[in-house]
């Protein structure tokens, strides 16, 4: 059986589409202390608590991801079908539109422009850039645990792929390095929130890491020894859902009660689970 690049379509929506839209006044490094399931499971932006801004925020990255099309109007007065979202700068563009109707923007006036700012370019194109990669990315490793996939490429080799003012020292240590799949404790230590990590084993490697992953074939994982030949590589989507989970059962009192006075009634936490309440 022969692959190519699998398309991450069905995967990434589904990823950005299960998001329960949180509003909340956290900071990032408040949101970082969240456990990564409840992290994984909302669609925020720090100190946004406008969930209306978010909503729509999260509809013109799903029509991006969907390659939505509407009905135009262009200059010569003729209607043709256009992207509803066709990248990222148009997204900036209307998202910025959303802000500024909903009246947002920085706390303080001296961040106006800047990552501070909802309206600033800076901020939107993270938003847009974090987002899309993460629906993006774990459609890809989705995908890569399909048995049929493992079988033909059960490694990944990490690599960089953009230069950064400031690398991660544990990512210049393995950059290059080939592990399994299933190596599942590497993975998610590649993306650890100790150093600004997502706490997930796929992309982003954290805010402007510079880094992504690439297959690597049977052939080359055998060669390199981390698969006998003839062995059959192990998916481990059940083992990360259950390392997640433990995340959330093994929360303390204190860490429970800081989750409900910052999220409200947005969250439900009780017998080890997390659940999102929607918005009315």
């Amino acid at each position: 059986m022969e692959f190519t690049q699998p398309v991450p379509f069905e995967e990434a929506l589904d990823k950005l589409g299960k998001r329960s839209v949180v509003g909340a006044m956290l900071r990032s490094d408040q949101w970082s202390r969240m456990p990564t399931a409840i992290r994984e499971g909302s669609f925020f932006s720090a100190t946004i608590e406008d969930a209306r801004f978010l909503q729509d925020a999260k509809g013109l990255l799903t029509a991006f991801l969907e390659n939505a099309r509407e009905r135009v109007v262009g200059p010569d007065g003729k209607e043709r079908l256009a992207l509803k979202t066709g990248g990222r700068a148009q997204f900036i563009e209307q998202a910025r539109e959303f802000a500024i109707e909903r009246g947002l923007g920085p706390l303080d006036p001296v961040d106006t422009g800047t990552i501070k700012d909802i309206q600033s370019e800076q901020r939107l194109a993270l938003i847009f850039d974090t987002q899309t990669k993460a629906a993006n990315d774990y459609g890809y490793w989705k995908q890569g645990q399909d048995p049929d996939v493992l079988d033909e490429f059960p490694a990944q080799r990490f690599i960089r792929v953009a230069d950064v003012k400031a690398p991660r020292e544990r990512h210049q240590q393995y950059e290059g390095e080939v592990r399994l799949k299933s190596d599942l404790a590497f993975w998610l230590s590649m993306n650890d929130p100790a150093f600004g990590g997502f706490g997930v084993p796929w992309g982003p490697w954290g805010f402007n890491s510079g880094m992504d992953v690439e297959d690597v074939d049977r052939a080359e994982a055998e060669a390199l020894g981390l698969l006998e030949p003839g062995a059959k590589a192990e998916p481990v989507e059940k083992e990360l859902n259950d390392t997640l989970a433990a995340g959330v059962r093994s929360l303390d009192p204190d860490m429970v009660d800081w989750l409900q006075t910052k999220l409200g009634e947005q969250v439900k936490i009780s017998d080890g689970t997390a659940k999102w309440i929607p918005a009315d």
